[in-house]
């Protein structure tokens, strides 16, 4: 009985340790032959279980130095399983789409995420483009959570204790850009009223949480990081609202301004998480350099007439926000920028001097692919024009489609209208080798109609030397632009891309032909007669 007791007590004060084990109950050992067969047991134990004990300890120690930190959000997916699912990657605790990773879920559609953070973060997750959810995620914490392909009613659900804290959060207001939550306010001219609806959602939201939070149900870090994220919303939300109804040229509306968009925001570091921080930033600076006297007409007129927009407001960005900040801000400005596919130098200028600020950025990896892109263009912008490659005769002098049609080879043509600064428009000259196919086996010819204003020629044919297009090219003069937005749309609105097959005199065989990226529709559409 004394050596199971004294075995029992071995394996509860830790097995590592036997041989200073063997010596302390070794006084308590009442007989030799306990003694002995003590002695035989831990011997046993330590030949057979050292380079176990050892695996476990090193595995022990690493868990201990990793799992404080450590967020695991496991996942399942119900309906088709897509390739990948996305996520924010939280550098410096940011939620951004612009910084993003991946994981494969498994055929079951299993999937999971791990991620190192010291504190309380927001994490955008999406299964698919409709399917999509944020995370408050705390570090050491697990998560769980299902995703249902197609379930518009629920295409997310949390699985854990967490669930109503998600849940609250995912129904607040997520709009695309914060400029789209402005649109409901913008016909009313009374901002003291705009200012009293915001401040009412905004305290109303934060309530919720609050709540919660006396109730010890979330966390007080959830609570911080829900809070800052409301002040940062609603703050970028009612300043946009600010600059575009202009109100800051109205003295007797700058301390409305002042006393509620203030510096003191951004004294918190921890604004990055937020994903409305790059929207309550850039609005700030704006407006900050705004009320200064700086921001004139003349100015503005100045520095796109040199080029130079960029490099003001990245400077004015370091003029304004926090030097800790700064970095997550510039890496999301020169991300959008480059997106836009306006390609400009200045950006390529600027991206060499964040590498030189900041030669270990976690951000450049994401940003080099689209700054590439921009060196490619300017290299393409200084070559000859494809063979196959042809501007309509006279075309600044074309002012109908008859016209157009009346200049080209007989036969039916496939329409392009489009932009230079159009991205969807870009995005299908994707598509050109299939487009190319169908154009051969139909005997239907290209044209492209830019709609680019008079001081973007030189972009617009830059932009046909990048992307290779093949066919006849014309760029709309005012009549001509008149003609497609009637056509278009009665009332003179227009919407690009747009398709249209007409045939040799220039009548319209299909006003919405499909893109080049609906192959097989578009197959049907120049089968018509």
């Amino acid at each position: 009985m004394k050596f199971i007791k004294m075995s029992s007590e071995i394996k509860q004060r830790g097995i590592a340790n036997i041989p200073a084990a063997k010596k302390e109950f070794a006084g308590k050992a009442q007989t030799p032959e306990v003694l002995r067969r003590l002695s035989a047991f831990t011997d046993s134990i330590s030949m057979k279980l050292y380079p176990v004990i050892l695996i476990f300890l090193i595995m022990g120690f690493a868990s201990c130095q990793n799992s404080n930190n450590k967020i695991i959000i496991q996942g399942e997916i119900t309906g088709k399983i897509p390739e990948k699912v996305d996520y924010t990657n939280p550098i410096h605790g940011v939620c951004n789409w612009a910084f993003t990773k991946s994981v494969v879920p498994d055929e079951s559609g299993k999937f999971q995420i791990e991620i190192e953070s010291k504190s309380a973060i927001f994490i955008k997750i999406r299964a698919s483009y409709s399917e999509k959810c944020i995370i408050i995620a705390e570090p050491g914490q697990t998560y769980s959570i299902r995703f249902n392909i197609r379930d518009k009613d629920k295409p997310f659900e949390l699985l854990d204790n967490s669930a109503i804290l998600q849940q609250t959060y995912n129904k607040l207001p997520e709009p695309e850009h914060i400029q789209v939550a402005v649109r409901e306010f913008l016909a009313d001219t009374v901002p003291a009223k705009i200012k009293e609806i915001v401040e009412q959602r905004k305290t109303a939201e934060i309530e919720e949480f609050k709540k919660m939070f006396a109730e010890k149900t979330i966390s007080k870090a959830a609570f911080d990081l829900v809070q800052l994220d409301r002040n940062c919303y609603y703050n970028a939300l009612w300043a946009t609202y600010f600059w575009l109804k202009k109100l800051m040229e109205q003295p007797e509306y700058a301390n409305l301004l002042e006393n509620t968009f203030n510096q003191s925001l951004f004294s918190n570091l921890a604004i990055v998480k937020s994903q409305w921080f790059p929207s309550c930033a850039e609005i700030y600076i704006y407006l900050q350099e705004h009320m200064s006297g700086n921001l004139t007409k003349e100015k503005i007129e100045a520095l796109i007439n040199t080029g130079q927009v960029k490099t003001y407001q990245t400077a004015k960005a370091k003029e304004y926000l926090p030097p800790e900040i700064y970095e997550d801000y510039i890496a999301h400005f020169l991300y959008e920028e480059s997106l836009q596919q306006s390609y400009e130098k200045e950006l390529v200028e600027l991206f060499d001097k964040f590498k030189t600020d900041y030669p270990q950025s976690e951000y450049t990896p994401s940003i080099s692919p689209l700054v590439d892109e921009i060196v490619r263009f300017h290299k393409a912008a200084d070559s000859a024009f494809n063979e196959k490659t042809k501007f309509v005769a006279d075309y600044q002098n074309l002012n109908t489609l008859t016209e157009i049609a009346k200049a080209l080879p007989a036969g039916k043509t496939y329409v392009d209208v489009w932009a230079s600064w159009c991205g969807p428009c870009k995005a299908e000259f994707g598509h050109k080798a299939e487009l190319k196919k169908l154009l051969q086996q139909y005997d239907i010819q290209m044209l492209y109609v830019s709609i680019d204003r008079d001081n973007d020629s030189i972009k617009w044919k830059n932009m046909i030397k990048f992307y290779k297009l093949e066919g006849f090219h014309v760029r709309a003069n005012k009549a001509l632009d008149s003609e497609l937005r009637k056509l278009y749309d009665k009332g003179g609105s227009l919407s690009i891309p747009w398709y249209i097959l007409m045939d040799s005199k220039g009548e319209v065989i299909l006003k919405n032909a499909s893109r080049p990226s609906q192959a097989n529709w578009l197959e049907k559409d120049f089968q018509l007669k």
